[in-house]
């Protein structure tokens, strides 16, 4: 991924948050002819923790599922590279939030985003019981904020194991971790605040959430 250094994230802590947030990504890897594939599919990411002079070594794995009848899975064999891509809404910035459009019209739209890329190695996962833990763990993560959760455990057991059946498991062991924040960080703190207050005021909804992450990374 392309990331100038303005835009580069480093902070493991705001890195890990941002993808527990996402809750689900981009699966990504690439059949025997060359072709990408991609599924979207929720995913449960363990990472590693920094070491006491604040280095990661072990950045972690992933876990996720797909259906038996997404054929994805059958051109991905151990070992096999994966890209998984995390993202959260982005934004339209229009010319008219900067300054220096009024002083000499030298400036164009943009996008602005945040996303992660999760590099690593696969492991297709057939077996129940690895299965089992894979689903258990990401229906809790998903009811955890809710206020009664539901547990897997209520659900009937005989039912959830035929399931189970047509489900293939993976494990990717991480290797890589690049995350990359566009939110006009080259831009004056004065842009930023209109651009913030722009999108507050928008009719589209995404856009309250990319100016609530501006406020939050940029004080404004």
């Amino acid at each position: 991924m392309y990331i100038p250094p303005k835009y580069e994230i480093r902070d493991w802590n705001e890195i890990t948050s941002f993808v527990a947030k996402a809750r689900a990504g981009e699966f990504v890897t690439v059949s025997g002819d060359g072709t990408p594939e991609s599924s979207t599919l929720p995913f449960t990411w363990y990472p590693g923790s920094p070491d006491s002079d604040g280095v990661v070594t072990d950045l972690g794995r992933v876990t996720t599922h797909m259906a038996r009848d997404n054929n994805q899975w059958r051109e991905i064999a151990d070992g096999a590279p994966a890209l998984i891509i995390v993202h959260s809404p982005g934004a339209y910035i229009s010319p008219r939030s900067y300054e220096r459009t009024v002083v000499d019209g030298k400036m164009v739209g943009t996008w602005d985003y945040q996303v992660v890329h999760l590099r690593g190695t696969v492991e297709v996962l057939h077996d129940f019981d690895s299965i089992m833990g894979i689903v258990s763990d990401l229906q809790r993560d998903h009811e955890a904020t809710r206020v009664k959760p539901w547990d897997l455990a209520s659900a009937d057991q005989e039912f959830v194991k035929e399931l189970i059946k047509h489900v293939v498991g993976f494990t990717v062991k991480i290797t890589s971790v690049e995350a990359k924040y566009k939110l006009d960080q080259k831009n004056t703190p004065t842009d930023r605040a209109t651009i913030a207050h722009d999108l507050r005021t928008s009719d589209i909804p995404t856009d309250h959430l990319v100016a609530a992450e501006m406020k939050r990374l940029f004080d404004l």
